[in-house]
């Protein structure tokens, strides 16, 4: 089984991120969801992503987070996307100094974001290239902070299709047992940081 592509997805909004997860896991793409630039970080020094979109809101660093990923090897190529509700021309230019590739207004789709990433992207590039796996197949792995990435066969649920099993929205998972002996990662939530 190859190894899906990854997508690191930076965004405050739990329902924004939701939405991404979602629609990125349907593709079978494998995705991290990071609340700050230094979770977004931690998970770019782990593997390499395919694609990195950041929110220019974070509370943590947005711009200085997409500058330190696109130094990071690997990354020189790589789209990263920078998303912000006012794509005014300072946003633009602070995005162009910190490496981002693109700036894409909200709101967006998964659409909206290929398209704004193709014009730098070879057409044989995996993003565009990788296909979903048939029904029934799937990867699954529990991410843990400090291990590297090895992939093997899983179950079918929404978690799993997932690709990664992380703390996926915010905060730690915790290990629920299930019949047969397995566990599932299900994400403990914190309140949100007003």
């Amino acid at each position: 089984m190859s190894t899906p592509p990854i997508v690191i997805i930076a965004e405050p909004d739990p329902m924004i991120s939701s939405v991404l997860r979602v629609e990125f896991t349907r593709g079978n793409f494998a995705v991290f969801l990071a609340a700050t630039g230094p979770e977004a970080e931690e998970y770019a020094a782990h593997a390499v992503a395919h694609l990195v979109v950041i929110d220019a809101k974070l509370q943590l660093g947005a711009y200085d987070a997409c500058a330190r990923i696109r130094r990071r090897p690997g990354y020189a190529s790589r789209p990263i996307v920078l998303t912000t509700s006012e794509p005014s021309p300072r946003i633009r230019a602070a995005a162009a100094k910190a490496g981002a590739t693109v700036v894409l207004p909200k709101p967006y789709s998964v659409a909206d974001l290929f398209s704004a990433i193709r014009p730098f992207l070879p057409a044989n590039d995996l993003l565009f290239t990788h296909r979903a796996q048939p029904p029934g197949m799937s990867a699954s792995k529990e991410w843990i902070r400090g291990q590297s990435f090895t992939w093997n066969s899983g179950d079918d649920s929404a978690l799993t299709r997932n690709g990664l099993l992380l703390p996926m929205v915010r905060g730690k998972a915790k290990l629920i047992p299930v019949v047969g002996g397995k566990g599932v990662m299900v994400p403990m939530f914190r309140k949100p940081v007003s």
